[in-house]
């Protein structure tokens, strides 16, 4: 039987292959629009502190097999929630439906849109999250390997003022190599980022492109509600 590959398109902006195209800042002033933002000096959040959770994913992602469907990434919005309620003093009061947004997602989030999709949260303070990924691709003689860089980028957001009281982004890559023979010397395999031939690797069932876009975002999901929870508890983190 032949590997069937579906092609993801190389993205210029990473150009070298397993090498991260990352950026420390969030991007969330690109989707977010109404909202005002603080001072260059986050403002300090006081604690304790109760929030609603809102996903959102660009009506372009789902362009590639890689993403996740809403159901999962709700269950990546309780690994976020997980990671922030590391924090005694933050809980996460409910998690909202994930939405699809319009195109990239640029200037696609209003403050309107964001209210709407939240009808009846009862804390008015709301983590927003908008996860977006870039894969790039290897060929080799005998394999091909698909690397995604997934990308969650998150704002804490007061819903009756429209301010943003901080942000934050988390990026997770992995690998996913199909060799062009069916199932040869346990193909498809995954693997973190700083894999090597030789392992460690999982032997992937079902659809490999799935299980690669699971694995890269679950890890950004975890990276964003930990650094999240960093900066909105300082003291725990010192502790």
């Amino acid at each position: 039987m032949k590997l069937r590959i579906r092609i993801i398109s190389i993205v210029v902006a990473c150009t070298a292959f397993a090498a991260g195209c990352a950026t420390s800042s969030s991007r969330m002033g690109e989707y977010l629009t109404g909202f005002q933002t603080t001072a260059s000096q986050p403002q300090a959040v006081s604690l304790p502190l109760k929030v609603g959770l809102l996903m959102a994913l660009p009506e372009n992602e789902l362009s590639y097999p890689t993403t996740p469907s809403k159901e999962s990434l709700e269950r990546m919005g309780r690994r976020i929630q997980k990671e922030l309620e590391e924090s005694p003093k933050i809980r996460v009061e409910r998690i909202f439906p994930t939405i699809i947004i319009p195109a990239a997602g640029i200037g696609a989030l209003s403050l309107e849109r964001v209210r709407e999709a939240t009808q009846g949260v009862t804390s008015p303070k709301l983590i927003v999250i908008v996860a977006t990924a870039r894969p790039a691709r290897r060929v080799q003689a005998w394999r091909v390997e698909d690397q995604l860089f997934a990308r969650m980028d998150a704002a804490l957001v007061d819903l009756p003022s429209g301010v943003v009281l901080a942000a934050e982004n988390g990026q997770e890559d992995y690998v996913l190599a199909q060799s062009f023979f069916y199932n040869y010397f346990s193909y498809p395999r995954l693997y973190y980022r700083t894999f090597t031939f030789a392992g460690p690797f999982t032997v992937v069932e079902g659809d490999p492109y799935k299980a690669l876009g699971e694995a890269a975002f679950s890890g950004a999901a975890d990276q964003v509600g930990m650094k999240l929870r960093q900066k909105l508890d300082p003291g725990l983190s010192a502790g």
